[in-house]
C-alpha cells in the first residue's frame, strides 16, 4: 500500500496519546481495614483476567480508529497489476453531448477506456444527461491522472483560463490535449441593471480567446419577476432568466478646510464628470472645517485635512504629499487607504487621469464580478497545456494505484462503532 499524502502519516505519533491516558490511569490499589471477613465471597479471578484483557482490547481499537484516520487523511492507494490500456480518454463534464466530440467518441469502439474529468474518474456512458457547466480544476486532476491503467491520456476540455489554477504539476504520463470548440459563440447576456432611470443588458461577446462586455439599454421584449431580482429576456432560443440589480447612487464625504479649496473644486468637478460619463447619480456631502465624519457609510471618504484619519474605517482618499510619487493617487499603509500625492492643479488633474485615477476606488464593478467570473469563456491554447512530464524509472512508478479511501472510511465507521459498544457495556 502506498499514500497520495504521505506527510501525513507523521500524526500516527498521535498513537502515543492513548496509550499514555491507559498507563497513567492506573491507580495503586489501597488497603482498606475491615472488622472481619467472613461476609466477603472468594473472588474469580478468570472474571479479573477477563476484564484486564477488554481493557486491552479496548486500546486496541482505539489505537487503530486513530491510525486509519490518518491512513483516510494521505490517501490510501493499492497498486495493481491489472491490463494496461494503450490510450485512456478523459471527458470534461461539461462537454456531454457536445455534437463533435459524439462523432468522435462513437468512433473509438467499445475497447477503449472513456472516463469523465472530475474526481473518481467515472466512466462516460452513451446518452449520458449534461454534467454542467461548472469549471474543474485541471491541474489538481492531472496529479490524480498518475492513477489510471494507461501511459497515454488524452483529454478532451475547454481549457478554460480560470481552470488552471496554482502550479503546473508533475506526471508520469504522456497527456495530450484536444481543445473543444465552444458550440454557442456569440452574445451571451448576463445581468440587468437598473440605474434609477433605465436598464442595461450586460452581455458577454466571446470568441474562446478574447471576451469582451457589452451593455445595451433594454426599452422592450423583458419582464421582471415577482420578487423583482431576475428578469426574463425573450432571445432567439426562447425566453432567458437574468440577475436584475438595482444601482444606488454612489456616496462620496469631502471632508475639508478653508486651504483646501480649489482641491475640494477640482475633486467635485472630476466626480461630476465621472457621473456624466457612467450615467449614474454620485452624492457629494461636505464637511466643513471642525465636523468630524461619524461612522460614514459611504463609498469613498475624501479628506484633505491637515489633521490625521487613520483611525477610521472604510475606504479612505487622504491628502498626504508626496513628490517622489509617480502617480496622484497610490496605496496607504493601510487597508483601505489611498494617499493623494499632490496639490491638485488645472493641469495635473488632466495630464495625470485623475478622473481615471478616482474611478478605480469607486468599485463599481463590485455587484458583477462574480457573475463575470462564472461567465468567463476564455480557453488556453493546447501548447500551453503541457504538464511537466518525468520518464517513471522503476516499476513502483509505472504500477497503477487504485483509490482506497473508500475502504479505509467504512473501516474505521466500524472500528468507532466496535469501540462504543464495548465502552458502554463495560461501562469503560
Amino acid at each position: 500500500m502506498v499514500f497520495e499524502n504521505p506527510s501525513y502519516l507523521w500524526e500516527l505519533w498521535g498513537l502515543l496519546v492513548p496509550l499514555a491516558i491507559h498507563l497513567w490511569s492506573k491507580k495503586e490499589a489501597k488497603t482498606i481495614k475491615i472488622g472481619s471477613i467472613q461476609l466477603l465471597d472468594e473472588s474469580n479471578s478468570r472474571q479479573s483476567s477477563s476484564l484486564q484483557l477488554n481493557e486491552w482490547f479496548l486500546l486496541l481499537l482505539r489505537m487503530l480508529v486513530i491510525a486509519l484516520a490518518v491512513m483516510l487523511m494521505a490517501g490510501p492507494q493499492w497498486r495493481t497489476h491489472k491490463n494496461r490500456d494503450e490510450v485512456t480518454y478523459v471527458v470534461e463534464p461539461s462537454l456531454v453531448g457536445h455534437h463533435t466530440l459524439d462523432k468522435v467518441l462513437d468512433s473509438l469502439g467499445e475497447t477503449s477506456a472513456v472516463l469523465l474529468l472530475k474526481n473518481g474518474f467515472p466512466e462516460w456512458e452513451i446518452d449520458m444527461e449534461n454534467q454542467g457547466t461548472v469549471t474543474p480544476n485541471y491541474w489538481q486532476l492531472v496529479q490524480k491522472m498518475d492513477s489510471l491503467p494507461s501511459d497515454s491520456i488524452v483529454v478532451f476540455s475547454h481549457a478554460r483560463v480560470q481552470g488552471f489554477k496554482s502550479m503546473r504539476p508533475t506526471t508520469h504520463k504522456k497527456i495530450n490535449w484536444v481543445v473543444m470548440e465552444p458550440e454557442n459563440l456569440g452574445e451571451t447576456p448576463l445581468m440587468a441593471l437598473e440605474n434609477g432611470q433605465e436598464t442595461e443588458l450586460v452581455s458577454l461577446v466571446g470568441d474562446g480567446q478574447n471576451n469582451l462586455f457589452k451593455k445595451q439599454k433594454l426599452t422592450n421584449g423583458f419582464s421582471l419577476t415577482e420578487n423583482r431580482d431576475s428578469l426574463r429576456l425573450e432571445v432567439d432560443n426562447g425566453a432567458k432568466t437574468i440577475g436584475y440589480t438595482v444601482l444606488r447612487p454612489i456616496e462620496v464625504a469631502l471632508y475639508s478646510h478653508t486651504e483646501t479649496e480649489t482641491e475640494k473644486k477640482y475633486i467635485e468637478a472630476s466626480l461630476a464628470a465621472l457621473s456624466n460619463y457612467l450615467q449614474r447619480d454620485i452624492k457629494v456631502q461636505t464637511f466643513k472645517e471642525g465636523e468630524q465624519p461619524d461612522a460614514s457609510s459611504a463609498d469613498l471618504n475624501i479628506w484633505l485635512r491637515d489633521d490625521p484619519s487613520y483611525t477610521f474605517s472604510g475606504k479612505w482618499l487622504i491628502f498626504h504629499e508626496d513628490p517622489l510619487a509617480n502617480r496622484l493617487i497610490v496605496p496607504g499603509a493601510q487597508d483601505g487607504h489611498y494617499l493623494l500625492t499632490k496639490t491638485l492643479t488645472a493641469e495635473n488633474t488632466v495630464e495625470e487621469h485623475f478622473a481615471e485615477q478616482l474611478l478605480t476606488l469607486l468599485d463599481l464593478d463590485a455587484d458583477i464580478e462574480e457573475v463575470i467570473l462564472k461567465a468567463d469563456s476564455r480557453q488556453m491554447d493546447a501548447s500551453e497545456l503541457k504538464p511537466n512530464y518525468v520518464e517513471p524509472k522503476s516499476k513502483r512508478e509505472r504500477a497503477t494505484f487504485k483509490d482506497m479511501s473508500h475502504w479505509a472510511f467504512l473501516a474505521l465507521l466500524v472500528l468507532m462503532i466496535v469501540e462504543r459498544v464495548i465502552s458502554y457495556l463495560k461501562k469503560q
